[in-house]
């Protein structure tokens, strides 16, 4: 891919719509691709960080390694977005999470040069990506909320319900595979799969793979011990902005 095309796939996010076009340019102009296989890693936790990256196609998991061998997954990241964009702002710039990708995946590895300089030349640019890590710090305290919940079903109704509410339907598209979102959920693929059938068999939920519809969301609450969803926030629940999610999980620190 040229570093023209980079430069005009910059210019149309949302998060660099402040950003100084010639900087825009050096940043695409010394990016450089990079294709990984599924489960290669990009970067692991604690090592220095001296680039961030952008996702043609695939996706990356975010994950936390544990001593034990679990591994706590905080987010998974695809097409158009930007991997520890905010890192690069730190005094000690290292990876806090590890990141994997989930499948052939295709990146694009960008310097901090370019980008800390557009921030230091520009207070709106600054300003723009405040914003971004205000909003996302907000998303974060909620995935903590929904991790210390401890029983295994009501996380994974949550989760759900949650998802109902965002994209404002019952038919739902699970933004991840199954087995990346048991990470998520602090839960083996095995109880997510049995938990999932489960409702079927209930007649709570229908459909097959990531594509699902709630049957019926109250019944649902009321088998996770929950309260029925609050109907006003689906009509007053706006969708994150294409800012928020370029800049998800690791670029936050």
């Amino acid at each position: 891919m040229s570093s023209t095309f980079l430069d005009k796939a910059f210019s149309n996010f949302p998060a660099f719509r402040h950003a100084d076009p010639d900087g825009l340019r050096v940043l695409a102009g010394g990016a450089r691709r990079m294709v990984l296989s599924a489960r290669q890693h990009l970067f692991h936790l604690g090592e220095s960080a001296d680039h961030f990256f952008w996702i043609e196609t695939g996706s990356v998991t975010l994950y936390l390694p544990s001593y034990n061998g679990d591994e706590r997954v905080f987010q998974v990241l695809g097409n158009d977005c930007l991997v520890a964009a905010t890192v690069m702002f730190a005094d000690d710039r290292r990876y806090p999470v590890s990141a994997q990708a989930n499948e052939r995946t295709v990146l694009h590895r960008l310097d901090c040069a370019p980008l800390i300089g557009m921030a230091q030349r520009s207070s709106e640019f600054s300003c723009s990506l405040l914003r971004i890590v205000a909003g996302q710090m907000t998303q974060a305290i909620g995935r903590i909320d929904l991790l210390t919940i401890a029983n295994s079903m009501q996380r994974l109704v949550t989760y759900l319900v949650n998802l109902y509410i965002e994209q404002g339907s019952a038919w739902l598209t699970l933004p991840t595979h199954h087995r990346v979102l048991a990470r998520q959920l602090n839960m083996t693929p095995e109880n997510l799969s049995r938990m999932l059938g489960g409702f079927r068999r209930d007649g709570l939920i229908g459909g097959r793979n990531r594509d699902l519809v709630l049957l019926d969301v109250e019944a649902l609450c009321k088998q996770a011990r929950l309260p029925p969803p609050d109907m006003k926030l689906r009509t007053q629940h706006t969708r994150p902005s294409r800012d928020e999610a370029l800049f998800s999980c690791c670029t936050l620190h």
